[in-house]
Order: structure tokens, then C-alpha cells, then sequence
């Protein structure tokens, strides 16, 4: 299980075994997390949108992140897989609104921080390679 410093979390990715209803591994964030996930065929597990602006990469088994990017904004679209000439691609938009800011004013106003939401929006595309 991966914890964030040691630091309190607010959002979790988990995986479960459906055969034995069993938590298989959990991903902690410090913030909250209301991304969308993408499960790919090859055992990669993607996912984004915590207030940090990384777009992740996990091993679907084990929960190990694989690599991660950090994107201009939040990560706000739903992952997708695409094959051009035998080159697998993934492709997710980035780019909060206003209406994120507003949102981030109430986690700064609780933990007394503060915190700039970037604006904008960006369909970021990566080639998995083996």
C-alpha cells in the first residue's frame, strides 16, 4: 500500500480481486481524487485528477506506479487507448475550469493553505513502449 509521506489522505485508488472479493492493492493521495481510470489489456492501470496535476501510470498487479507526468491542470477527461502501426498510445485531456477553483477554496480554507488552480485545457497523447 503506498501512503503519501505519511502525510493524512483524503482520496484512494483501490484494486480488488473479484474473484475473492479481496483489496489487492491501494494507491493513497493526499487530495482528494475525482479523476476518471483506464485499465488496459497489458496490465497497466492509468489515472488522474488529483489536485497535484499527475497523470499516473500503476501496475495493474502490484499498485507500483510506473511513471507519472505532471500536466498543466487537472486531469478532467476520461483516459483512452488508441493503436497507430503497432504503437500502443494513451490520450487524456487536462484543463480545469473555474468551478475547480471554487472547489479548491474549500479544501485551502480547511487546511489553511492556498492553493492556484491552473485554467486551460490540453489532450496530452503518450506512446507506451515496451
Amino acid at each position: 500500500m503506498n501512503v503519501v509521506d505519511g502525510a493524512d489522505h483524503i482520496g484512494e485508488l483501490q484494486a480488488w480481486d473479484l474473484k475473492t472479493g479481496q483489496r489487492v492493492w491501494t494507491y493513497r493521495y493526499k487530495y482528494q481524487n475525482w479523476g476518471p481510470v483506464l485499465t488496459t489489456a497489458g496490465g497497466l492501470v492509468f489515472s488522474g485528477g488529483s489536485n497535484d496535476r499527475y497523470f499516473r501510470a500503476f501496475e495493474a498487479k502490484k499498485g507500483e506506479v510506473l511513471w507519472e507526468f505532471r500536466t498543466n491542470s487537472g486531469v478532467t477527461g476520461v483516459p483512452s487507448t488508441y493503436a497507430v502501426d503497432g504503437v500502443q498510445y494513451i490520450a487524456v485531456q487536462s484543463g480545469w475550469g473555474v468551478d475547480a477553483q471554487r472547489m479548491q477554496l474549500r479544501l485551502d480554507t480547511f487546511y489553511g493553505t492556498t492553493t492556484w488552480v491552473p485554467q486551460g485545457g490540453v489532450l496530452w497523447v503518450f506512446a507506451i513502449r515496451e
